[in-house]
C-alpha cells in the first residue's frame, strides 16, 4: 500500500524515470524537426507515468497500451482523459507505412508541442500522485 505523500516502491520510481527521459527524448525530437518522434514519446512518456501510478497503487502492472484503460485505471480526471485521446494513434500508427504517412502529414511543430505538453502535465500529475 502506498504511503501517503511518498512513493514507497523502486519500480514506480523506475517507471517515472523512463517516462522522464522518453519525455527528453521527445524534447529532442521537436528540437530537431522529427515531429512524428516527438507525438511517439509523448505517448511513451504518457504510458509509463499512468503505469507508475497503476504500479504503486496495485502492484500489477497492466501489460497494454491503450490510454484510456491505463488513465481510468490510474485514476486520472474524466476531463484530463479526453485530452490524452490524441496520444493514443502514435504508439501504432508510426509502426505501419500507411499509417505513419497519414500521421506524419498532420503532425507539424505545434501538433508535437501540444502532444509534449499533454505528457508532461500527466508526468507532472503521476509524481504529484505518487511523491
Amino acid at each position: 500500500m502506498k504511503r501517503e505523500g511518498r512513493t514507497t516502491k523502486p519500480i514506480t520510481r523506475q517507471w517515472l524515470n523512463i517516462a522522464a527521459e522518453d519525455l527528453d527524448v521527445g524534447q529532442s525530437m521537436l528540437d530537431s524537426g522529427r515531429y512524428l518522434y516527438a507525438g511517439f514519446q509523448a505517448q511513451q512518456c504518457t504510458e509509463k507515468a499512468l503505469k507508475a501510478v497503476i504500479e504503486e497503487n496495485t502492484g500489477r502492472p497492466l501489460k497494454i497500451h491503450d490510454l484510456v484503460v491505463l488513465a481510468k485505471t490510474a485514476g486520472l480526471d474524466a476531463g484530463f482523459q479526453e485530452s490524452i485521446l490524441v496520444l493514443s494513434p502514435y504508439y501504432i500508427a508510426t509502426r505501419y507505412p500507411e499509417e505513419r504517412e497519414e500521421l506524419s502529414g498532420r503532425t507539424n511543430m505545434d501538433v508535437a508541442k501540444q502532444l509534449l505538453q499533454t505528457a508532461r502535465e500527466v508526468l507532472e500529475w503521476a509524481k504529484k500522485r505518487l511523491t
